[in-house]
């Protein structure tokens, strides 16, 4: 019967092993995306209209690709887990420069989109949802390092 007063430590330890990482916020934006296609044989300068919380990739031809580049940053936020996801039209035709990593100050994503050739004129949507994700473990380290305000 004496030994089971050891359990209760234990279990606890296990407890917070296990609490650690699970997900205490999650935080979601989302940036409608598009661009328009246009045949390839116009003359001329197409410049992209760059409105804020969006990726407008302007007017492309079949077989260009453009850069943009999404800048996150947590301002004075506990660090959190990235992931972000393209749906839409345009999902095979994207691709991040990175996903899925710790953003524990300000950092740049590249999203490369590349027009296939072949694809018929029009204009093509989507969006990218970028996810920020923060673990108790997180913020607890947050907490303890003195950088909450």
């Amino acid at each position: 019967m004496k030994r089971y007063w050891l359990l209760i430590p234990v279990g606890i330890i296990i407890l917070l092993i296990f609490a650690w990482n699970i997900p205490v916020s999650t935080t979601l934006e989302v940036l409608p995306a598009f661009v328009n296609v246009s045949d390839d044989g116009t003359i001329g300068v197409h410049m992209t209209k760059e409105e804020q919380q969006e990726l407008n990739f302007g007017i492309l031809f079949p077989g260009a690709a453009m850069i943009k580049t999404i800048n996150l940053s947590r301002g004075n936020s506990p660090p959190a887990q990235v992931h972000i996801e393209v749906e839409g039209e345009i999902t095979p035709w994207t691709e991040l420069g990175r996903n899925d990593f710790m953003l524990t100050g300000p950092a740049q994503v590249n999203v490369t989109l590349t027009i296939p050739e072949g694809t018929e004129q029009g204009r093509y949507s989507g969006s990218a949802t970028v996810c920020y994700t923060t673990s108790y473990g997180d913020s607890f380290m947050h907490l303890f390092s003195g950088s909450r305000t």
